[in-house]
């Protein structure tokens, strides 16, 4: 929120335009191979000419593109963000080494997330040496209180319930197959100087392979890592 220069009442509302455009961005989800008109007007709820007079815009400066079929692409300018966005973060440098670790220990798949909007984003991933295993990449959007992953960051973006009090007490959420029946995961949070929410730190595996005896051991190298981690950002 912030206050106008002609007086001190805070402005509330931001610009439709703006917020139409990145409508338009956000549409797009991992997995889409471009989106033809019809299919941002349905996911967005503008119509086409609208998302025709955003899409000149947004392409003269590299947010979209369009072949020649006229499907729509996200453009090189949003993987420029994200690689400012990330060496200002300067989380790298901490969090992949961190990741690392957790696999050679675990031999599970590690990965980092954020907050964006109303869903968590994969920042940093390290994904298991074996052959069977749970592939993640990074940039990969994953929804909000499904997930080990989604359940955590959930238990920070809505405090109150009685699963995220759960969850913040005891400081961590293991998942059994509830995004995948095949697929198993723990997380634990990262927490700031202020206890404030940084990002969340998962293991992911095979079900099968997250037995009490392997949940125990991930769960202590999990707790291990965040201790370790936290310190870092100044959270005692």
């Amino acid at each position: 929120m912030t206050k106008s220069t002609e007086g001190s009442k805070p402005i509330k509302s931001g610009v439709e335009s703006v917020e139409r455009a990145l409508r338009l961005l956000e549409a797009f989800n991992m997995g889409d191979n471009g989106l033809a008109l019809k299919q941002l007007a349905q996911r967005t709820g503008l119509d086409k000419a609208t998302i025709l007079r955003l899409s000149v815009s947004l392409e003269k400066f590299g947010y979209l593109t369009r072949d020649y079929e006229g499907i729509f692409h996200l453009g090189s300018s949003l993987w420029r963000l994200s690689s400012i966005y990330r060496d200002n973060l300067q989380l790298g440098n901490l969090i992949r080494p961190a990741l690392i670790a957790l696999v050679e220990k675990t031999e599970e798949t590690a990965a980092f997330h954020v907050l964006r909007g109303d869903s968590g984003v994969v920042l940093y991933c390290e994904n298991s040496k074996r052959r069977m295993r749970y592939h993640i990449d990074e940039g990969e959007i994953t929804p909000l209180n499904v997930g080990s992953s989604g359940k955590v960051l959930e238990a920070f973006v809505n405090p109150k319930t009685s699963q995220s009090k759960i969850i913040q007490n005891q400081g961590y959420y293991i998942s059994h197959g509830e995004r995948d029946p095949d697929i198993a995961g723990i997380t634990v949070p990262i927490l700031g100087r202020d206890r404030e929410l940084i990002g969340v730190i998962s293991l992911s595996g095979l079900t099968s392979r997250f037995t009490d005896e392997n949940i125990e051991s991930f769960l202590e190298a999990l707790m291990s890592t965040s201790k370790q981690v936290c310190l870092a950002f100044g959270s005692k």
